[in-house]
């Protein structure tokens, strides 16, 4: 009964440090972050493209810390609502407050993703609790409807070309003349050759450019 004992007390004190270290193992892989050193800030949106928390946040294209939360609010002055959006980043990401912050996809229809573009004033950097203006996505709704005008216009221009090659084609309005009407292409042809004799004769006599021939009056009888 002793040994049973002392194998079973073996045996739960051994499944109880598994799971201890399993928690703790789970703990630094998700919240690593708490252990590192970093702070964090807000980025304000008007839309959020379904941006979810723990998704990366980059900067200059590179993961540098995670979204954490997300909070709804309402603002008095836009009178509209917004999403406020609280980024962790590691201490190392040197972000000027000039930045510019949107929300990107991974391919056409990956994980969404905070970016930061870094600006140019390193005098003036993000620090923690700050709050910066996100530049909005375009919602899949606005783009499918831009590329239905877009198309709408295509299928209207084909039409009128459509139309024009129609009348080439019968010989109607001016294009169609100009390719059907042979009294039309004789014309052009001759005003071409006169054209060409013209320049001939003033390579053969260039001094035609200068004097031109008086004209002798005509007597009157």
């Amino acid at each position: 009964m002793i040994k049973k004992s002392r194998l079973e007390l073996a045996v739960g004190i051994f499944i109880i440090t598994g799971l201890a270290i399993l928690v703790l193992f789970v703990f630094f892989i998700r919240d690593f972050q708490i252990i590192k050193r970093g702070y964090k800030f807000n980025v304000v949106f008007g839309f959020a493209n379904g941006l979810k928390i723990g998704a990366p946040a980059r900067l200059a294209g590179v993961d540098v810390g995670e979204v954490k939360s997300l909070d709804i609010f309402y603002d008095p002055d836009s009178q509209k609502t917004k999403v406020r959006i609280k980024i962790w980043v590691n201490e190392d990401a040197q972000i000027p407050a000039d930045s510019r912050v949107w929300i990107n996809t991974l391919g056409l229809l990956g994980e969404k993703y905070l970016e930061v573009i870094p600006g140019e004033n390193y005098s003036v950097l993000v620090k923690e609790n700050d709050t910066m203006l996100g530049q909005d996505p375009v919602a899949m709704e606005e783009i499918t409807e831009e590329t239905k005008k877009l198309v709408l216009k295509i299928e209207d221009a084909v039409t009128g070309l459509n139309e024009v090659l129609s009348q080439v084609k019968t010989g109607m309005g001016t294009l169609g003349k100009l390719v059907y009407d042979e009294t039309i292409y004789q014309n052009v042809e001759g005003v071409t050759k006169d054209l060409k004799a013209l320049t001939e004769d003033l390579k053969s006599h260039p001094w035609k450019l200068l004097f031109k021939p008086k004209e002798k009056p005509v007597r009157q009888k």
